[in-house]
């Protein structure tokens, strides 16, 4: 045991404490200190702390700086006191008086308090007494009484005692981490334009880590919303409901990459770990591959067999191919129709450069998907497909190829046997996929397994507590499954966290109409076509309208709206219309050669509620058939 100022320093339990409070020190960092105080007055050399603190491998005389860096804003936090001094082109020395206390021969130390001390004084008195004055009957009468209380209080100190010694052992390695939010790394090479770089790197950072079972990952939608924040951390931990967070930076130039990465305990804003990295950028997979594993190396969790797998041996990678591809991920996450063609070029450039980039792949595939459901782009199938399937022979063991597949198969074939087996596949390789457990809600959703859709994206709000997409999907399962107010709580929290998706306000509109809030559910539609940038007559929205108007019961009007709009517009909103109108021939019509052609983008007709009329036709079991769903 060793003293300090107000700490005290066990090595047996590797604990540190300060005024009887444990302070957190990551197991390096405590060796660090360590070292110190057991040569105190002694000056130590930086190669001589490397190899004591770190035997087994080489790090970089960085990682010691931060180290003793870290430790003097632990140690000196309000105090004038100096603890370490730096020894300029040596190392370092510890300059505070260290005491060694005797006592026990355990290195423990008991904190005693004025009723113990004049226990032990008692306990002195005892011994005085001559051994045949125990024979006398009125001693005898007196301390019994008092060894009973002494007896007691002994027990009580033990029991203690013990506990602390336990919740010390519980301690010694720092808090327990289960879940980490990886914050944006700071760009610091002075150019804006190189943005997409330092956030392509947090996103590998978090794919790196989503991929360890045991520990939940927020995806990189919630994170990237801290980018530039001034928050305290332990405020963003609170929103985010992590336990610890990372923050850093990225530095390009010279063929060459440098990052600063630490992690932090959120709640209490205590450093728990910091090391610096250098690589080439040949080797930038490794490099996201080594940063992944330190971090959970020091919160030790283990990396399951089957994610070691996953992850050797890693390639080099052409890096104007994975430039390329960072860049056509920086324009994909903006989830804008003219980003999504911009996605595209910058993959296919990766594509050109490394034809066996397996991930630049699976990106043109989804961003080739997101165009056509977005933008109303036709036949961007086949090449959707070409690519996810190009992706797949490249690597079999690629979460996202098997997400981008599984989107396929969901919103374009109807193929929910299929979808579901991608989606799985993909949850099996990379646990905390965002977009894989997304999708799997949407599967339930299409084949009618509500509550399981719910679980499900309840998972993926989880992983992604800000994203308004998750909660504006949240919304539009809960609207499927009757829970109006529910749906309404979600689809308003989507708007409130991005104001400006057409998407999510044309689900409160659903939700207001199926509410029977007729009016505003007009108003928000129209407000939605406003945020695509659409005209009044546009098809979509002025069916959307009719629907409304025959619920209102304003059937004359909504067949006028309909007299030129029976070949244009979504095929689901006007067979709603007309389902809402009454005229169910027409809503069948509509809806077998929506099914034939699994055209509209809307695979979730099976529980839609707006059409609801027409359960009860022989037709409508029918039409499930065909869509490959289970009779009910």
């Amino acid at each position: 045991m060793y003293e300090f100022g107000p700490f005290q320093m066990d090595p047996q339990e590797q604990v540190l404490w300060r005024d009887g409070k444990v302070i957190p020190l990551s197991p390096k960092l405590f060796d660090t200190l360590l070292v110190l105080v057991q040569n105190s007055g002694h000056l130590v050399d930086k190669d001589e702390m490397l190899r004591r603190v770190w035997p087994d491998s080489f790090v970089e005389e960085g990682n010691l700086t931060k180290n003793v860096f870290l430790l003097r804003k632990i140690l000196e936090d309000g105090q004038e006191t100096a603890y370490i001094e730096t020894v300029p082109k040596r190392g370092y020395r510890f300059v505070a008086s260290v005491k060694t206390p005797q006592g026990n021969g355990s290195g423990s130390v008991v904190a005693e308090s004025p009723a113990r001390d004049s226990e032990v004084n008692d306990l002195e008195g005892l011994k005085s007494v001559p051994e045949n004055d125990f024979g006398k009957k009125p001693a005898l009468s007196l301390r019994r009484p008092h060894w009973l209380v002494v007896g007691g209080v002994v027990a009580l100190c033990v029991g203690i005692v013990a506990y602390l010694l336990v919740q010390r052992q519980a301690t010694a390695r720092g808090p327990q981490i289960k879940s980490i939010a990886v914050l944006p790394l700071q760009n610091l090479s002075g150019d804006p334009a190189q943005e997409y770089f330092a956030d392509g790197m947090t996103e590998a950072l978090i794919s790196g880590l989503a991929q360890i079972r045991s520990l939940k990952i927020i995806s990189r939608t919630s994170a990237m919303s801290f980018k530039g924040t001034r928050k305290p951390l332990p405020e963003i931990a609170r929103e985010l409901r992590v336990d610890a967070v990372t923050q850093g930076s990225v530095q390009r130039e010279n063929g060459r990459v440098k990052v600063m990465i630490q992690l932090i305990h959120g709640p209490t804003d205590t450093h728990l770990w910091v090391r610096n990295y250098e690589r080439a950028l040949t080797d930038i997979l490794k490099l996201q591959d080594e940063m992944a594993r330190a971090i959970a190396d020091e919160i030790h969790i283990q990396v399951a067999p089957e994610n070691r797998a996953r992850r050797s041996p890693i390639p080099t990678v052409n890096p104007a191919a994975h430039e390329a591809y960072l860049l056509g991920r920086f324009h994909f996450w903006k989830f804008i129709i003219d980003d999504h063609r911009r996605a595209i070029k910058h993959f296919e450039r990766a594509i050109q450069l490394d034809p066996g980039y397996a991930p630049a792949y699976a990106g043109l595939s989804l961003a080739w998907q997101l165009l056509g459901l977005q933008g109303g782009v036709k036949g961007v199938d086949t090449q959707a497909r070409a690519a996810a399937q190009r992706a797949l022979e490249l690597d079999d063991r690629l979460a996202e190829a098997y997400v981008a597949r599984g989107h396929l198969e969901l919103f374009h074939d109807w193929d929910w046997k299929g979808a579901e087996n991608s989606i799985r596949r993909a949850l099996e390789l990379d646990p905390n996929n965002l977009d894989a457990h997304f999708y799997y809600a949407l599967v339930h959703l299409g084949v009618g397994r509500l509550p399981e859709a719910i679980a499900e994206i309840q998972t993926a709000e989880q992983l992604d507590p800000l994203s308004h997409q998750v909660q504006a999907n949240f919304g539009r399962i809960l609207l499927h499954a009757g829970k109006l107010d529910e749906a309404l709580q979600r689809v308003k929290q989507a708007i409130e966290r991005e104001p400006r998706s057409a998407n999510a306000h044309v689900r409160l509109a659903e939700v207001y109409e199926a509410m029977g809030r007729y009016t505003e559910a007009l108003e928000i539609y129209d407000k939605a076509r406003v945020l695509r940038g659409s005209p009044p007559d546009n098809p979509t929205f002025r069916a959307s309208v009719a629907k409304v108007d025959a619920r209102m019961g304003k059937r004359s009007e909504a067949r006028r709206i309909f007299e030129g709009l029976k070949d244009l517009g979504r095929a689901d909103i006007r067979a709603g219309a007309y389902a809402a109108i009454g005229d169910k021939d027409e809503a069948f019509r509509l809806l077998f050669k929506m099914v034939e052609k699994r055209e509209g983008g809307n695979p979730f007709i099976g529980t839609d509620p707006q059409f609801a009329s027409l359960h009860s036709d022989p037709r409508w079991q029918e039409l499930r058939r065909r869509m490959g769903l289970p009779d009910k």
